[in-house]
Order: structure tokens, then sequence, then C-alpha cells
């Protein structure tokens, strides 16, 4: 997501769990990890879409490129 962003404060051996793990975690920064973590469990919960607009349009190009859509 681009745009402006506001700081969340951690516990700095949670930062540097992180920060240690990036590889293994499949991430590039402590930041983009706790974003994905964060967005995950808010939309297993309901509280963000399953998709954003972007995704929508994405799948929505694929199905009809495969033919399911007109």
């Amino acid at each position: 997501m681009i745009g402006k962003r506001k700081a969340v404060r951690i516990a700095p051996e949670l930062w540097a769990a992180i920060q240690d793990n990036l590889e293994a975690l499949g991430v590039s920064s402590v930041e983009e990890y706790v974003e994905a973590v964060l967005r995950e469990d808010m939309r297993e919960k309901g509280l963000l879409p399953a998709y954003t607009p972007e995704e929508e349009r994405e799948v929505e190009r694929r199905l009809r490129d495969l033919g399911y859509l007109d």
C-alpha cells in the first residue's frame, strides 16, 4: 500500500527478531512483515475486505482472460 504511514512502536527484541529473519519470513523489511501480518489478521476477522480494489480488478481481468466472465 502506497501513501502516508503512521508509526507503531514495538518491543526492540521483537523488531530485532523480525529483522534477523527477514529472508525466512519472505519479506524485505520489518514494516512489510508487520503490515502483512496485521492485514491478514484483520481480513480473517472480516474487518478488511479480502481484496484491495487493485487486486479485485486483477482477478476480474484474469477470469475474463480465461473466458469465465464476459
